[in-house]
């Protein structure tokens, strides 16, 4: 499991996460080696990489960069993403639709890293 904070910039200023985003480019980048290295043996490994999603790890987070609310209309798909949103990455990868997916990194936040072009900080008027 991996996380759009180790695809763009992660959050910054006083509520810097900077070494949750180095970690999280860490599980992308083992998952592209593992991805090579397992793939003769017809075995696939990709990475999930969520955005903010309500969660007991995100709450403090999103409550000092807004609230769900506030995100959540940011957000071009206009919400922040749901239990069954990650489900149904997973199903496709683990069904025969996914059988030649293979070293992604599967960005999983409604487009929100590339509209903002980074995740901002605490208190950043972009969130």
């Amino acid at each position: 499991m991996g996380s759009v904070a180790g695809i763009g910039i992660g959050t910054l200023g006083a509520q810097g996460t900077y070494g949750y985003s180095a970690s999280k480019a860490a599980v992308i980048h083992l998952g592209r080696n593992l991805a090579v290295e397992l793939g003769p043996r017809h075995i696939t490994v990709n990475s999930i990489c969520p955005g903010f999603f309500p969660s007991k790890m995100a709450n403090g987070l999103l409550e000092l960069s807004g609230g769900v609310e506030k995100l959540g209309k940011q957000n071009p798909l206009g919400r922040l993403g749901k239990p069954e949103d990650i489900a149904g990455v997973v199903v496709y990868l683990t069904s025969r639709a996914g059988a030649y997916v293979n070293g992604e990194a599967i960005a999983l936040d409604g487009s929100a890293v590339w509209a903002r072009g980074q995740l901002g900080s605490a208190g950043d008027s972009k969130l």
